[in-house]
């Protein structure tokens, strides 16, 4: 292994000299304003200064809604809302770079993410082509989308991380589209059709489910720009697309018990072991962001995120907590020699254990705390990232509030909210394994 996990867990001696939980500020992040378009849309916005405005468009077409028959077609779909021409023939992100601005799309679990960060003169102008290549993105181009997510999905989990998360998910989710590559299934993107790309595109084009969110130059012109345009979509909810109630397109690695297994070339093995936990929304998630640090994490909440501008990783150890999928999903990756995979998991399943047992001494707890805090507020590094956060900020019940309420939750996580959250979701684990393609069978 290059990192033990459960490192936090034994060793004590130094996190003695650490003090009480530092008090949390009651607002960190500035205040955001929130309303509701007549025709559905959610409009948040927060003026944080700069040059350059930042703008999340989230519209409820995730891949969970994807179905064995069409996976693949939320990556095709948003593709070609990039290549749609705008004026002059030119392609809407060949526009955003020729004006300074970024334009990019992600894949979410149960959303599409569209984040255009330009310059403040240039802003309107380019939100008015997005909104009209996301309301009519133009399918001459499916052939050349379509290649281009046929490679993706090709090449995504070629990686021993990537394959490892990959397995774990798709035993996880099995039975919704979150079971699939992020890509989609090459058998079915190449079955793609102009009509089927045609029926998702059509939850781009309503109110209600969508929600906008402004950072960064923003003032009063900006925001009513962005009101102005986002009333161009449709006042009804589109249905979103469903996957049958039990899919049978969710083809499974060869398994034994709760572990599946594959070969790749690695010089290593790599492991991810996965649990079903809370999601963001859900009270109990301050205390699993603690016990994700108590765990190690291992990097940005991004990094298992999927598209036009990102990669899966090759590599990654450490805990990785996707929240955003409903439910949530807890993976520790390890890795290490052939000797050692067994009891790399037994490491982490003591860690476990000791989680679930008698509460932890606060001073653990304390750390956890600090970490989780401290790792929630490095996350933030820019304008997307922030318009990121304010806009699933603004899905919960709290609304914008959220951002500053967050912090202030987990520097109140004691260790029985640990135990009681460890007990509740650390259970019937799925592991993923990734072995050398030559060398002794696991």
């Amino acid at each position: 292994m290059t990192r033990t996990l459960n490192a936090t867990l034994v060793a004590l001696a130094w996190l003695a000299l650490m003090g009480a939980s530092p008090a949390v500020p009651a607002t960190t992040f500035p205040t955001a304003t929130q309303e509701h378009l007549q025709n559905g849309v959610a409009l948040v916005s927060a003026s944080t200064g700069g040059v350059l405005v930042g703008a999340s468009i989230t519209v409820p077409a995730g891949l969970v809604h994807q179905s064995a028959s069409n996976s693949g077609v939320a990556d095709v779909a948003a593709r070609l809302v990039l290549s749609t021409p705008i004026e002059g023939g030119v392609s809407l992100s060949d526009s955003a770079t020729t004006r300074g601005a970024t334009l990019t799309f992600t894949l979410d679990p149960n959303d599409t993410r569209f984040y255009l960060e330009a310059p403040k003169a240039q802003f309107p102008a380019l939100l008015h082509d997005l909104v009209s290549a996301l309301t009519a993105p133009d399918l001459s181009n499916l052939a050349a989308a379509r290649a281009a997510a046929i490679t993706a999905a090709t090449t995504e989990n070629d990686g021993p991380a990537a394959a490892a998360m990959s397995m774990v998910r798709q035993a996880t989710y099995a039975g919704t589209g979150y079971a699939y590559p992020e890509a989609g299934r090459i058998l079915s993107l190449q079955s793609l059709t102009a009509a089927d790309v045609s029926a998702w595109a059509a939850g781009y084009r309503h109110g209600p489910g969508t929600l906008v969110a402004l950072d960064g130059a923003v003032d009063d012109p900006i925001v009513s720009a962005a009101r102005i345009e986002m009333t161009r979509l449709g006042g009804s909810a589109a249905a979103a697309p469903q996957p049958p109630a039990t899919d049978g397109g969710v083809v499974q690695a060869p398994a034994r018990g709760n572990e599946i297994v594959t070969h790749r070339d690695v010089a290593a093995p790599w492991v991810a072991v996965g649990y079903r936990v809370p999601d963001m929304y859900s009270s109990d998630f301050p205390a699993m962001l603690v016990i994700e640090a108590l765990l190690g994490q291992g990097g940005d909440v991004h990094a298992f995120s999927y598209g036009s501008e990102s990669s899966l990783p090759d590599e990654y150890v450490g805990a990785f907590y996707d929240y955003q999928a409903q439910p949530g999903l807890l993976a520790i990756f390890l890795n290490g020699s052939d000797a050692n995979v067994d009891g790399s998991v037994r490491d982490l399943q003591s860690a476990i254990a000791r989680l679930r047992g008698s509460p932890l001494p606060d001073v653990i707890v304390d750390h956890g705390r600090r970490l989780a805090v401290g790792s929630y507020f490095t996350g933030v590094q820019g304008l997307d990232d922030a318009a990121w956060l304010m806009g699933r900020a603004a899905a919960t019940t709290d609304g914008t509030a959220f951002e500053n309420l967050l912090p202030i939750r987990i520097s109140q996580v004691t260790a029985a909210d640990v135990q009681r959250v460890a007990r509740r979701y650390l259970t019937g684990e799925v592991v993923g394994v990734v072995l050398p393609q030559t060398g002794p069978a696991h």
